[in-house]
């Protein structure tokens, strides 16, 4: 396939996946106002899953097509671009207060996902149980902060007040909102098939790993709805919203998108993955405590030391493909 056609097959795959997120949130935000369905429910399940939905698609496509790397590597890494470099980008743009139920509750919930995927990377490989047992962690996140933040308002609950934003001006349409979300569910379908086949021609054309590929390419292409998301939020005040945001979408990455990729098919961990990169997102989680509990607040200072720490990671993994001289390790 000729680089090219490849670039091409890949931007297709990139533009639908956008388009797919974006249907699916907006699909979701009518639905909700048309049936009158609490905030807190669209902000945790239409937000947060909805701007994770490309990665999600990307994932089960290469789960069903047998290729273990892609999928693992694409919430790897969507992940960690999640936590150092989306959130570092939202603090150098706008300082983040970081609300104490947000570290301790989705923080904890981020760390304890982290810790499961370094448990599981051990086994090399997460079966199908294990995946129903990640989405039922999942789905117990969900729940745990639907009950605390049900009796809050919209403005002040994580992240769904991001949802109220932008339900306005969509009609409460609820066979409107049905037809948005399926054709951004087809997108998204769409998208992950062309995304997959550009990094497959990308790493062929390369000599590059496929994982690696999604480590990087695949993961920051995926990760374009949430770059979007934060950088309106930050650039507007909502830095609560922003914080909390992220660390749900992170928290259904590991617990909710990779379940359902097992589920799909069961997941071999790379080597490579399980030595490193498991415990980057580790390191990543832990250290995001302190840095949001200081003052409660994600100065800019702070967020230029995890986009570093993200550009570190990249340096790494340039280095571990023999791209950059052993020197510089």
């Amino acid at each position: 396939m000729a680089l090219q056609t490849v670039m091409w097959v890949f931007g297709a795959g990139l533009v639908l996946l956008a388009l797919g997120g974006e249907g699916v949130i907006r699909g979701g935000v009518m639905i909700k106002r048309a049936l009158g369905v609490s905030p807190v429910i669209v902000g945790l399940f239409v937000l947060s899953i909805g701007t994770s939905s490309p990665g999600l698609a990307t994932a089960i496509q290469a789960a069903h097509a047998n290729l273990p790397d892609l999928a693992a590597g694409t919430l790897i890494g969507t992940t960690l671009i999640n936590l150092l470099l989306v959130l570092g980008f939202g603090a150098l743009i706008r300082p983040m207060q970081s609300p104490p139920k947000v570290v301790l509750r989705d923080g904890g919930a981020l760390v304890l996902a982290s810790v499961a995927l370094v448990a599981l990377s051990f086994f090399g490989t997460i079966s199908r149980r294990e995946g129903a047992i990640l989405l039922g962690a999942f789905v117990a996140y969900a729940v745990i902060a639907v009950i605390s933040d049900w009796r809050r308002s919209a403005e002040h609950s994580v992240p769904c007040a991001e949802a109220e934003r932008r339900a306005a001006g969509e009609s409460p349409s609820f066979g409107g909102g049905l037809f948005v979300l399926v054709v951004g569910v087809i997108c998204l379908l769409l998208g992950a098939h062309f995304l997959t086949g550009g990094a497959i021609g990308l790493a062929g054309l390369h000599g590059l790993p496929l994982g690696t590929v999604a480590l990087t390419a695949v993961a920051l292409a995926a990760s374009l709805p949430v770059l979007a998301t934060t950088a309106i939020a930050a650039a507007r005040g909502h830095t609560q919203i922003a914080i909390g945001h992220l660390i749900s979408a992170s928290v259904f990455n590991l617990f909710g998108a990779l379940g359902i990729a097992a589920l799909v098919h069961p997941l071999q961990i790379p080597k490579s993955f399980a030595a490193g990169d498991v415990f980057v997102i580790l390191a990543a989680s832990v250290l995001l405590i302190p840095l949001l509990s200081t003052h409660w607040r994600l100065s800019r200072l702070k967020g230029a030391t995890l986009v570093l720490a993200y550009l570190g990671y990249i340096a790494f993994i340039a280095w571990r493909q023999g791209l950059l001289p052993h020197g510089l390790a």
